[in-house]
């Protein structure tokens, strides 16, 4: 079941640094996989995200990449902006260990 206008397919493809954050150029070091999330269970994906066992990075429309993967200061802060946003919430996620990336591709499909 489609909820209108809260729910869109999610796209996993590989994309360079610079496609990503084009405002640093620090970013441009290669290919990384990416995943663009639109959150609605945010519950669920900080528990799968803190069952990872290495970095789960952020990146911020400011080219700015923050680790949220335990940081509770920063999840805080995701909910406060998902409870703001009528518990929704875009996200876009560079994992660079591919079972952790896995885990969270698997979540995010089964979440939809």
């Amino acid at each position: 079941m489609i909820d209108k206008g809260r729910k869109e397919i999610f796209f996993l493809f590989l994309l360079h640094y610079n496609d990503t954050c084009k405002v640093n150029p620090s970013f441009t070091v290669g290919e990384c996989k990416v995943v663009k999330l639109n959150i609605l269970n945010m519950k669920n994906f900080l528990d799968t995200v803190n069952s990872c066992s290495g970095k789960v990075n952020m990146l911020c429309p400011d080219g700015k990449i923050q680790n949220i993967n335990g940081e509770e200061k920063i999840q805080g802060s995701l909910w406060r902006q998902y409870s703001q946003n009528k518990n929704c919430l875009r996200l876009v996620l560079e994992v660079p260990n591919p079972t952790d990336y896995m885990n969270i591709v698997s979540y995010y499909a089964g979440d939809c």
